[in-house]
């Protein structure tokens, strides 16, 4: 049985002398915010060391995904950081990557190489071009290389398909791993840390950032495999072999032994955020994981760098069009009219045909534009006449309304189509009749209501209470007290302004009392800061910066909002380690000092340049 650690086991408490970071979901807006955080991390030093050196696990969902393998797998290879800032602000700017998936998508040659059994769809799209232009090819294997970097640890979330739970790419370099890769139902065999290894990056990317409605699920194994030029392979066999899986019965086996209908050869991932979309969870596990060891190693730091925010637009109810021109008459109406057009089928279609034949016959043979031209759309407009009757024709719904429209029956097209067993045909014929005659504007209205609340219920609500849930177990839980930090991309918005104000004047909201000092250095002279935070925390969540994105310069505002929002967080937790008297050794103490007295000399260059570290 594995021994629970107490507090009295635990080593001395040293902040930033082990930090974890969780780097939140949020497209290019949170791989810029966690690249703001970081940058400001490499200039805070401890004994003259960047705290970038102390950092040794990073977790990740989603757009913060980007940030996270860039990085790790830059340093694992010896870049050093201001090499890879400046590379991936060159990265992120711009539609670039965007043109580049579509025209990979659009490019035969891309999908017809012997050996590829990756889908030709968009997820599939960005995760080529994530491989060409971020990350060169590099697998899992670059954290396995010890020369740079003796000890980290990365997870990158997705979400599952199989039991709908988060599936984590970990690894900290080794094959002796002590926690599971994926989850406790779908997992990499340990024995075969191997194969794991052989992962791209880009599709691990691909995966933890494949967000619902812009993407369709990223399909493991066969979206995982490749066959490259310079002879590296990895197939859909070989990753089924790699990967376990817990059936309903409760049994594991292999995804390769599928053979009976209820077993699994593939299953869908998508984005990290739909679980987790702090990261945080993970974060959590591994600290849990360490206060466990036998010697335990917990973090001395869990910062939580998050750009989605509590705030929620309230649900606005789609106004009703007025009943004029398309949207007065009811679909009664219109199916009346079909049916008087469509009396004749074969000779519109016959007709339809011989007029374009006609002119498609004219536009060929004229040399004047202006004959030309109106030929080939006349034309157009006669093939579609001619495609429609002939599909009216041989649908077999409609062709049965043509032949007999007395004998039609809607009831049992609908009951054919639809799942509405459990609806009885009085009913049925009650919808029918209300849809049927109902005007066209007020349908439409109906349709708008369940589009947009659907969308606010899936983007908005169970996301934000998830985010809920999950702060809530970090902040009960008084295991991480004084040692976490929330880096939230809003908190020196102006939109955030009145609840930061009543923080700081509530000691019990707060945790702890804040001088008048504390709150001049926490609260004022942020006039400069606040524009660019507003504008920063406002950008959608999307995996370009567009025209207009560039032309408002949000990218550098991006980047500066992480800069000085990490800093004003890191003041706010040493000032609460002070006003706490929390319980640190003198060289700890010393060490704390030491940070806050570089952390006030920058926040107060954020006041007057919050540019300043921006290059």
């Amino acid at each position: 049985m594995t021994k629970k650690n107490t507090v009295s086991d635990l080593p001395q408490h040293n902040p930033f002398q082990s930090i974890a970071l969780a780097f939140s979901g949020g497209g290019f807006r949170a791989a810029a915010f966690s690249l703001g955080a970081l940058s400001y991390l490499e200039h805070l030093t401890l004994e003259g060391v960047p705290l970038t050196k102390h950092i040794g696990y990073i977790s990740s969902a989603s757009g913060g995904t980007i940030i996270n393998l860039l990085y790790t797998s830059a340093m694992h290879k010896g870049v050093l950081f201001d090499e890879f800032y400046e590379k991936t602000k060159a990265k992120l700017n711009g539609e670039d990557l965007l043109e580049n998936v579509l025209s990979v998508l659009n490019d035969d040659r891309y999908w017809r190489k012997t050996g590829n059994e990756k889908r030709r769809n968009l997820i599939n799209s960005f995760a080529k071009v994530y491989d060409d232009e971020l990350f060169h090819g590099e697998t899992m294997a670059v954290y396995a290389t010890k020369k740079y970097v003796k000890k980290f640890e990365i997870c990158c979330n997705a979400t599952e398909f199989y039991r709908g739970l988060s599936f984590r790419f970990k690894t900290d370099g080794t094959k002796s791993w002590y926690q599971v890769i994926g989850n406790k139902y779908l997992r990499f065999d340990d024995t075969r840390i191997d194969c794991f290894q052989k992962l791209k990056l880009a599709d691990v990317l691909a995966a933890s950032s494949c967000f619902p409605m812009g993407l369709e699920p990223i399909i493991f194994p066969e979206d995982f495999t490749y066959n490259d030029d310079n002879n590296k392979i990895l197939t859909s066999q070989e990753l089924r072999e790699a990967v376990v899986y817990s059936a309903y019965n409760e049994k594991e086996m292999h995804l390769s032994d599928a053979a009976h209908p209820l077993q699994i050869r593939s299953f869908g991932l998508m984005d990290g955020g739909i679980t987790d979309n702090q990261a945080l969870k993970s974060l959590m596990l591994a600290d849990e994981k360490r206060r466990r060891k036998q010697k335990p190693d917990p973090f001395d730091l869990m910062i939580v760098t998050d750009v989605s925010s509590y705030f929620m637009d309230y649900y606005k109810v789609p106004d009703q069009k007025g009943e004029k021109g398309w949207r007065g008459k009811s679909i009664d109406h219109y199916v009346n009219v079909f049916q008087k057009a469509v009396r004749y089928p074969l000779r519109i279609q016959n007709g339809a045909l011989a007029i374009a034949i006609a002119c498609f016959a004219v536009s060929t043979t004229v040399e004047t534009p202006y004959a030309r031209y109106p030929g080939l759309v006349l034309g157009g407009m006669a093939t579609a006449v001619f495609m429609t009757m002939w599909m009216v024709r041989k649908w077999r719904v409609t062709r049965e309304i043509l032949l007999q429209p007395e004998k039609f029956d809607p009831l049992k097209t609908v009951r054919t189509a639809l799942p509405v067993q459990s609806f009885s045909d009085r009913i049925i014929n009650k919808i029918m009749d209300y849809l049927r005659l109902t005007k066209l504007n007020v349908l439409e209205q109906m349709l708008k209501a369940r589009i947009t609340s659907v969308m606010s219920m899936v983007l908005d609500v169970n996301l934000k209470q998830v985010r809920r849930l999950i702060y809530e177990m970090f902040y009960n839980d008084e295991r991480w007290e004084n040692r976490r930090v929330s880096n939230f991309i809003y908190e020196l918005s102006a939109y955030n302004l009145a609840s930061r104000s009543n923080r700081f004047n509530n000691p019990k909201r707060l945790g702890w009392k804040a001088t008048e000092e504390d709150k001049a250095l926490l609260c004022e002279n942020l006039d400069n800061i606040m524009p660019i935070a507003e504008r920063a925390r406002t950008m959608g969540t999307t995996l370009w910066f567009d025209k207009e994105d560039r032309n408002n310069d949000q990218l550098a505002n991006i980047i500066k909002t992480g800069q000085f929002t990490t800093c004003m967080n890191l003041l706010e937790y040493v000032i609460s380690l002070e006003r706490k008297k929390a319980d640190l050794g003198k060289n700890q103490l010393d060490n704390v000092l030491m940070i806050k007295a570089q952390l006030v000399r920058d926040i107060n260059l954020f006041k007057s340049d919050p540019g300043f570290l921006f290059q």
